[in-house]
């Protein structure tokens, strides 16, 4: 829980905590070690990365780590258009449309992405029809509006962050590598832990009850080596975006 465990704590304060860890499928994340199912921003990644490197269809992806499939078309558009800052809390518009929810947006986003560009009075109709919620079209125009216009991220990451986790990823299925390196992700989070190691302001841990995961290593990660690592960052959603380090 947030409230007693000091790594949920500060995910909680990014905005990063998953509201469902236990929804997730994939082995190799259990609490408490570099793949942790409490870190909402890894979670995402290693979701994106499962279709767009291992090829993983994209409902079978956002059920094995536990989330929705509008879930992951926002994800997958905020990374394309960020990178991991995507990944991260944005603020939320006015409050004044009460009727589009959470569950109304994800309605209509994963309409929208499986269906293609659809009027507003249509979904309007669409919302009513299978939500039983009636919203005018006008305000539907509006939201979709919003979601369109770009939100600076809450916090700017180092234009390396994906290759410097690529790399520690690496080491961390094949059981080996910097070990100060991987305990920085596994007590601050993917977020927090690239973070320290760029800065170069990741500590040792001593007596840790910490795990780092290597019994699920495939044969691929295995034979992992920094040039493969470097193209799989570069490859990840074919992201082209530079970000400034305001650490």
């Amino acid at each position: 829980m947030a409230s007693n465990n000091p790594k949920a704590q500060r995910l909680a304060a990014l905005g990063a905590l998953h509201p469902h860890p236990e929804r997730v499928q994939a082995a190799t994340f259990q609490p408490d070690t570099f793949f942790d199912p409490r870190d909402l921003i890894q979670v995402k990644y290693e979701m994106l990365r499962e279709v767009h490197i291992d090829g993983l269809p994209k409902a079978r992806a956002a059920a094995r780590f536990g989330l929705s499939r509008p879930t992951f078309y926002q994800a997958e558009a905020a990374f394309e258009s960020a990178g991991l800052a995507g990944l991260l809390p944005q603020p939320r518009g006015p409050k004044g449309a009460h009727k589009l929810t959470d569950e109304v947006m994800d309605f209509i986003a994963t309409y929208l992405a499986e269906q293609g560009p659809v009027g507003a009075r249509r979904l309007a109709e669409l919302v009513e029809t299978e939500l039983g919620i009636a919203v005018h079209p006008r305000s539907i125009e509006r939201a979709l509006a919003r979601k369109k216009t770009p939100v600076v991220p809450v916090i700017e990451l180092p234009p390396d962050t994906i290759e410097t986790y690529e790399g520690l990823r690496s080491q961390a299925l094949r059981g080996g590598g910097c070990r100060i390196g991987l305990a920085a992700i596994v007590h601050h989070g993917l977020i927090g832990g690239v973070t320290q190691v760029l800065a170069g302001t990741a500590q040792p841990v001593s007596a840790s009850p910490h795990r780092i995961v290597s019994s699920t290593a495939t044969p691929a990660a295995l034979s992992a080596d920094p040039d493969l690592v470097r193209l799989l960052a570069n490859m990840v959603l074919r992201v082209h975006t530079e970000v400034r380090h305001v650490y």
